[in-house]
């Protein structure tokens, strides 16, 4: 029943339906804890805690995306943080940490550390490189957060190969984003992610953990719209 709901309701939004906004306290408002040297643990100590992962930004500046991706606890990080329900693969048929486990199994061979805070990386999904993934994670102590970013082809209008293919862009983050306070820092990575392997933006979503959809325009995520992109509601 809740995945039957969900892609009702994700249905509703890519044609055009109205949605209500999550309101939350704007994240970039939220105060950071001050630099600090980066501290490598061997086995992460709670679900939350994400300063095992620094070890894989060295060495600089490309990181170690392979050594991270066969590290056990990268299973299990997927495990524990993306729990939300998913339907835009496979009708929603498999957890959305096997799916992005999926995405992930070509790296992108970059793993990227910004202001002693965030870490990103990419991939996609083998022989389909099409599929792209995004991680974002925001290690703070007060508010640790991951988002899990993917595209998916519209299988409309232009060849998936096609220069000029639609994609549908989805966001599951591990809290309640507010979409018009997105962090700046996640939109310059999906911006920099974006530009990498270009692809156009028919609809983007974000999805709250309990499945929530909201629908954003791309360009406020820092992606580049399609020629057919489907605007986000009024307010």
């Amino acid at each position: 029943m809740m995945r039957i709901t969900l892609q009702l309701a994700i249905t509703l939004l890519i044609t055009g339906a109205a949605t209500t906004h999550a309101q939350i306290t704007n994240p970039d408002n939220l105060i950071a804890p001050p630099p600090a040297p980066i501290h490598i643990h061997a086995h992460p100590t709670t679900n939350n805690d994400f300063q095992w992962l620094w070890q894989y930004t060295q060495p600089t500046p490309d990181g170690n995306e392979s050594a991270l991706l066969m590290d056990t606890h990268f299973r299990t990080l997927l495990r524990d943080n993306l729990t939300a329900p998913q339907a835009f693969w496979r009708d929603g048929k498999l957890p959305l940490s096997d799916v992005a486990r999926l995405y992930f199994t070509t790296p992108s061979n970059t793993v990227h550390g910004d202001a002693n805070r965030y870490i990103t990386f990419g991939g996609c999904v083998q022989h389909m490189c099409e599929d792209q993934g995004l991680l974002w994670i925001d290690t703070a102590p007060q508010h640790p957060t991951l988002v899990f970013a993917a595209t998916e082809w519209t299988t409309q209008g232009k060849p998936v190969d096609d220069p000029d293919a639609d994609f549908n862009l989805w966001l599951f983050s591990t809290r309640p984003l507010d979409p018009d306070h997105i962090p700046q820092s996640l939109v310059a990575a999906i911006a920099d992610w974006n530009a990498i392997a270009p692809q156009h933006i028919q609809t983007a979503l974000i999805i709250d953990p309990d499945g929530t959809p909201h629908k954003v325009d791309p360009t406020s995520l820092g992606a580049t719209p399609s020629k057919s992109a489907i605007p986000a509601p009024s307010k």
